[in-house]
C-alpha cells in the first residue's frame, strides 16, 4: 500500500486563504412565524457573487440604495434569501442558515469529527 501523499505548504496555504476569504456574518435573524434562522452578511457584490450562496437565476438589486430582491423558500429552492442594496453600495444578504451550513464543507467535516469523538461527554451520554 502506498501512503497518502503529504499536503504541500502551497496546498495548505490555498485552503487557509480560501477559508479566510469566506464572508463572515454581521448578525443573525430568526422568525418563529416561518421557522427560519438566517445569517446576515454585508459585503461587496463581488464577494457575495463569489460566495456561491446566491443561485444564478436570482437577480441582483440595481444600484439604487434601498432596492432589493427577496426569494421566499419553495420546493425548487428551499432556502429563504433576501438581497438589499445599502447606501454604501454594498449588499446586505439575509440567507437561511441551512443554505450556508450545507455548503460549508470544512464545517461539516469538523462537525462529523466532533460527533465521532467518543471521548466527549455529550457523545458518550454522560450527564452534563
Amino acid at each position: 500500500m502506498k501512503p497518502e501523499p503529504k499536503r504541500t505548504s502551497a496546498q495548505i496555504a490555498k485552503s487557509i486563504l480560501k477559508s479566510a476569504m469566506r464572508p463572515m456574518p454581521v448578525g443573525h435573524w430568526k422568525s418563529n412565524a416561518i421557522g427560519v434562522t438566517a445569517y446576515v452578511f454585508e459585503e461587496s457584490e463581488s464577494v457575495i457573487r463569489q460566495s456561491g450562496w446566491v443561485p444564478e437565476w436570482v437577480g441582483y438589486p440595481d444600484e439604487t440604495p434601498g432596492s432589493g430582491i427577496a426569494v421566499p423558500a419553495h420546493h425548487l429552492y428551499p432556502s429563504y434569501l433576501k438581497l438589499l442594496r445599502l447606501k454604501s453600495g454594498r449588499l446586505r444578504l439575509v440567507i437561511d442558515a441551512r443554505a450556508i451550513l450545507s455548503g460549508d464543507t470544512p464545517f461539516q467535516h469538523f462537525l462529523c469529527n466532533l460527533q465521532a469523538d467518543t471521548q466527549l461527554s455529550l457523545v458518550k451520554g454522560e450527564p452534563v
